[in-house]
């Protein structure tokens, strides 16, 4: 019943010229992540909300060129204007594999280009992530989070296992350049182990977007976004001049919204989280972009 409703409220708003009057000279960022086949059975994985079955983001990014202008986010950062009509730009989040297999055929096919934001120890050293530990629901993810990046080493290390089971999730460097090559694709920082940066010091937290933004001009220097993507989402308000001086011109978070330029809100800029919920729900599309204010 909520479905219907969100959806019937977005669709009246679009027919009601809504979305032109609200993002009119404007920058919507859509986040992605993990891009699975269509019809694969996802029950058996942690954090299984965020894939994105390749039909439906075929569909969605489709849909959203008809009514908006894709955008490059190192073209937006780099003009520091606004764009002339409504826009959107494409990103992925973490450095998944499937990225290269599933999203990227799409985004050659229709045009569009993307940023990925890596987590560069995931690429580097082939090492999952926490929550892929075996057993963990969604709800216990959301609690575990907030644990020190200490606690989360400790309980990587107590499941060797896992670099075994997991060491093909992830993007390889050469993966890394041939996107980057094409021009389409371009790669920003994430973190080097996606810790949130707020649970750390200010030093650990300045190291670990040091190191990333390292290896990320060593191993792909010609596809840079300049831009850091908050892990999480977690952003921090004292990293702002070092983050400059460290060649960054920006940083995305995970609030919803739209900006005309990235001086709207340059160290935590919007974006707007795009789950597998969403994505097979067509209706509720022009909902989506409604709450992107």
């Amino acid at each position: 019943m909520r479905t219907l409703l969100k959806a019937s409220l977005g669709r009246a708003y679009a027919a009601a010229g809504g979305l032109r009057r609200l993002h009119g000279g404007r920058l919507v960022v859509l986040t992605f992540h993990r891009v699975r086949p269509g019809g694969e059975d996802p029950q058996t994985r942690a954090m299984r909300t965020l894939d994105a079955p390749v039909p439906d983001l075929r569909r969605l990014l489709a849909w959203m060129r008809e009514r908006y202008e894709p955008v490059a986010l190192r073209d937006w950062i780099g003009r520091e204007s606004p764009p002339a009509r409504p826009a959107f730009a494409v990103t992925f989040d973490d450095g998944w594999a499937d990225n290269y297999a599933h999203a990227f055929p799409v985004l050659r096919e229709l045009g569009i280009p993307a940023t990925i934001f890596l987590a560069t120890r995931a690429v580097e050293e082939c090492l999952p992530f926490w929550w892929q530990m075996p057993g963990l629901s969604d709800f216990e993810i959301q609690h575990l989070k907030r644990h020190s990046h200490h606690w989360i080493e400790a309980q990587l290390a107590g499941h060797p296992e896992l670099r075994k089971a997991h060491e093909n999730d992830f993007l390889t460097w050469a993966q890394i350049r041939e996107m980057g090559q094409s021009g389409l694709v371009d790669f920003g920082p994430h973190g080097h182990r996606h810790d949130l940066l707020d649970s750390m010091t200010r030093e650990e937290a300045l190291e670990d977007i040091r190191h990333c933004w390292t290896l990320l001009n060593q191993r792909a220097p010609g596809a840079l976004l300049p831009a850091l993507a908050w892990p999480n989402g977690n952003a921090r308000g004292d990293l702002d001049a070092a983050l400059e001086a460290m060649g960054l011109r920006a940083a995305f978070g995970t609030a919803r919204g739209a900006a005309a330029t990235p001086a709207e809100s340059r160290w935590n800029l919007p974006r707007n989280n795009v789950d597998r919920n969403l994505l097979v729900h067509p209706g509720l599309w022009p909902w989506m972009l409604m709450r992107a204010r």
